[in-house]
């Protein structure tokens, strides 16, 4: 049964209407009529996660946990039980499941829920009754089932780890683009579709605020050499496919620019010297599901100086944090900025990569206020208002706009 299964995941923007759910419904009736045993995820419908978040903002900014994951999981459900009806209008039997049934076993850390243990049986049983599974995305339940969410995005990770449940091979993607791009093309007009990327560039595009696949599900692809397909839920088309990187033909210099434009810095001055300070406060955030960013630390006479960049979602949680440990005064918050990336496992064995990143910025003379780099992957936060002009200067200056021209 298993060499005979095709697990598809079907984001938000795909099922973001009934117009949209009805066409999906067709494809997946298509794909069943060929010979095809689908095993469908499904995510919420476009903006109604951030409707459900906005509803839990009104009650209170900082409310978070099992309520709040309870509430952001109940957009899966309307969407599964919408395709099942859509499917059932087209005499396909199929069977909306929801992580409890599946067997979706998490952690306990609400919001950003990490998958341990799936359970195939009840999704084999629809199998063997000629029923098409279809799975809430994004969801799980703890051992003793309480509902956790996996993070914006997580409904890729089930699909990635359903793939591995079922000794799968490859894992469709279907969303509203047809390829993965070069950049944005919301912002770079000129950016291009990619056929391949391997998996490290596309889990560092992910952390960089590329949501075209949510970061944990490249990480388990790679671990299991899952081949990740990702491609238009409108078009028959061949899409991008995630790969080994042993699989790439050749790798470019730069294969992509992304940007994440929820990015703010602390700045702390001056705080006490040594590592004690620092472990305390970021073994404090991480306690509270704060990540850290970029970091930068030096010394001078009148103490050490602090700053690293975080999330603004995560700003107020971390404001209460860090004002228990030190005063007010010392710290500076830095909002209406963006990180800007360039990723390419190319960048690894070419120097000069670097010298041609900040040569394209310096011709537009914006204020750098971090940066960070890695074999794969060079980023500088810079203000906002300086974004679409520098994605633009730096996709020229690695000529991105014909690097992967079909």
């Amino acid at each position: 049964m298993n060499n005979r299964i095709h697990i598809k995941k079907f984001g938000g923007t795909s099922v973001g209407s009934i117009e949209k759910i009805e066409r999906v419904a067709e494809r997946i009736a298509k794909d069943k009529l060929q010979g095809q045993n689908p095993v469908v995820v499904v995510s919420a419908m476009s903006g109604e996660t951030n409707r459900l978040v906005g509803l839990a903002k009104q009650i209170g900014p900082a409310c978070k946990g099992m309520a709040y994951d309870m509430l952001l999981a109940s957009g899966e459900q309307v969407s599964v039980s919408l395709l099942a009806l859509a499917l059932e209008k087209r005499n396909i039997k199929a069977t909306p499941l929801l992580a409890h049934q599946v067997g979706i076993k998490t952690d306990a850390l609400f919001s950003r829920a990490r998958i341990q243990e799936i359970n195939t049986e009840q999704i084999e049983d629809c199998l063997k009754d000629d029923h098409i599974p279809l799975v809430a995305g994004f969801q799980g339940v703890t051992n003793g089932n309480t509902i956790t969410t996996l993070g914006r995005g997580g409904s890729d990770t089930t699909a990635v780890a359903l793939a591995v449940a079922f000794k799968q091979s490859e894992c469709e993607i279907f969303t509203d683009v047809p390829k993965v791009y070069t950049a944005d093309p919301r912002l770079i007009e000129k950016a291009m579709q990619i056929p391949k990327l391997s998996f490290e560039e596309m889990m560092e595009m992910s952390s960089l605020g590329s949501r075209v696949l949510h970061c944990r599900s490249v990480e388990i692809a790679a671990k299991y050499k899952i081949r990740i397909h990702v491609r238009s839920s409108y078009e028959e088309t061949e899409g991008t496919w995630i790969v080994p990187k042993e699989e790439l033909m050749e790798n470019p210099l730069v294969s992509a620019v992304t940007h994440d434009m929820k990015t703010v810095i602390i700045k702390m001055y001056p705080v006490p010297s040594g590592t004690a300070f620092i472990s305390q406060l970021f073994t404090a955030l991480a306690e509270n599901n704060i990540s850290i960013d970029v970091i930068s630390q030096s010394y001078n006479k009148e103490g050490q100086r602090l700053a690293f960049s975080i999330s603004d979602e995560d700003l107020e949680e971390a404001k209460k944090i860090m004002y228990k440990m030190i005063e007010p005064e010392k710290v500076t918050v830095i909002e209406n900025l963006a990180k800007l990336s360039i990723v390419g496992v190319g960048m690894a064995n070419h120097p000069g990569v670097a010298a041609r990143f900040f040569k394209a910025l310096n011709k537009m003379s914006m204020d750098v206020h971090l940066v960070t780099t890695s074999e794969i992957k060079i980023s500088a936060i810079i203000d906002k208002q300086h974004l679409s002009q520098a994605a633009e200067a730096i996709h020229e200056e690695f000529k991105l706009g014909n690097a992967h021209a079909l």
